[in-house]
């Protein structure tokens, strides 16, 4: 639920003409700083990439970067670390590909998380009812063995 909370505030920051946003969607955030050579990803209009983990300076460096770079503005950026070779030693060279958000994304989210949660707990008490029920039925019988 806590994601589809995360996904309207981000539909309130699109919605607003006046403000140019940048959204961004960090990996598992960590204290720990890799040793050695760290290579950084960036896929802006909302992109996926494979969750790994990075660092808070990571964030807070790319927070700055964006800031400063006019091509940051009103874009919803993925940013994640990856493998040697598959991705850049800075933001700087990333954010350079960076565009404006196109992709339209989805208004219901929050809605259709209530909706699966309220599913969900109906499934989950219907369960535990069948199983207190059984466990019940097993007491019951052994009751009935013990006072024979």
């Amino acid at each position: 639920l806590a994601k589809a909370w995360n996904y309207e505030g981000e539909l309130v920051l699109r919605k607003q003409n006046e403000i140019d946003y940048t959204i961004i969607r960090p990996g598992v955030m960590s204290s720990e700083v890799k040793e050695g050579k760290k290579v950084l990803a960036l896929k802006d209009n909302g992109g996926d990439l494979k969750v790994s983990s990075i660092s808070y300076s990571d964030i807070a460096s790319l927070c700055i970067k964006c800031s400063n770079n006019p091509n940051a503005a009103r874009s919803t950026l993925t940013a994640m670390t990856v493998p040697e070779g598959e991705g850049s030693d800075t933001w700087d060279e990333l954010l350079q590909g960076v565009n404006e958000d196109t992709r339209v994304f989805p208004e219901n989210m929050l809605a259709e998380h209530k909706k699966a949660t309220r599913i969900g707990g109906v499934a989950i008490t219907a369960v535990l009812f069948g199983l207190m029920s059984g466990i019940v039925k097993i007491i019951i019988g052994i009751i009935a063995l013990i006072r024979r």
